[in-house]
């Protein structure tokens, strides 16, 4: 699965075109120390206007659509942990129903809210 194709599912599924390459970022499974899960790596300017997030698991042939209307985290410097005007996330694939920031510096905020929809594929 790659950005192109899951946009083009998230769009049928929607019956729109909400979707695009500027606007959803994607990201697949990774590493990262003793822990498997998606890094999201989201400019603090993006905070105020609609923006998507594709989370692949090709292990489990699945992903996750999240949104996060315009202005939906307020004071996103707060929450997460900021380098170059940018919120790291880490969200672990161990346990996807949480969908919550694991990274040290944040405020362990869980995106589940924003989960529009699970795709299999």
């Amino acid at each position: 699965m790659n950005k192109e194709e899951a946009i083009q599912i998230a769009n049928e599924s929607l019956r729109s075109n909400a979707l695009n390459a500027s606007n959803t970022q994607f990201s697949q499974v990774v590493r990262y120390v003793d822990d498997e899960g998606w890094w999201l790596n989201i400019p603090l300017t993006s905070f105020r206007k609609e923006c998507h997030f594709l989370l692949c698991s090709e292990k489990a042939r699945i992903f996750r659509h999240l949104m996060l209307k315009p202005n939906a985290i307020l004071s996103p410097a707060t929450k997460f942990r900021i380098k170059d005007g940018i919120a790291d996330v880490f969200i672990s694939a161990a346990n996807p129903k949480r969908l919550a920031d694991k990274l040290p510096g944040g405020t362990k905020y869980s995106f589940n809210k924003h989960l529009i929809d699970e795709h299999r594929y």
